[in-house]
């Protein structure tokens, strides 16, 4: 397929997706560029809109999907990569996969490079399995057995995870990037 068809078709898959979900949502194509506008984007108007929709308008603006996305409750990679409601995606031109692998695929889900968004979803990873750790804590201590095998087993992997995030606090540091706040988490001592 030829990089224009493929853009068209993207932009065919966007718009059935803006269709589908403003449907599912039963906001009239005037309710959703109302919305648009609240988010601050007025070249949405509905005449726009339904352009887009009945495919007399072939192209959609990255900033577009993200403002549409924003209007609808939805995330903007699903306008894209219609999870759950086609079986096959072409993310590139002449590149196809099922739409949850695409939009993994552009959320850079699953990298094992040493990338700095590779590097901060490990971070944002880490802080969450902690806090699952301290929730299962928590809920021990709250049903009497606050220093219990559970607890105590829950409490050492959280230590564990707390040293790793440590270290990958340091290494965002060390490449200058923004460091994200701790999130509660007593993580820059120690």
């Amino acid at each position: 397929m030829e990089q224009t068809d493929w853009a068209s078709g993207m932009s065919r898959t966007i718009a059935g997706e803006v269709r589908r979900h403003r449907r599912a949502r039963g906001m009239s194509a005037q309710n959703l560029a109302d919305r648009c506008a609240e988010l601050g984007i007025t070249s949405l108007p509905r005449s726009v809109i339904a352009n887009l929709e009945n495919g007399r308008r072939g192209n959609v603006t990255f900033a577009e999907v993200l403002v549409l996305a924003a209007a609808l409750d939805v995330a903007p990679a699903v306008l894209a990569f219609p999870v759950g409601h086609a079986e096959a995606v072409e993310y590139l031109p002449g590149q196809s996969a099922p739409p949850l692998d695409a939009l993994d695929w552009f959320n850079g889900a699953g990298r094992d490079d040493d990338s700095a968004l590779a590097l901060l979803l490990q971070h944002r990873n880490l802080e969450r399995r902690i806090r699952g750790h301290y929730r299962r804590i928590w809920d021990t201590a709250k049903h009497g057995e606050p220093d219990g095998p559970e607890a105590q087993a829950a409490r050492e992997v959280a230590e564990e995870l707390t040293a790793q995030l440590r270290e990958v606090r340091a290494e965002i540091q060390s490449r200058g990037l923004v460091l994200p706040p701790s999130a509660g988490l007593d993580v820059d001592a120690g």
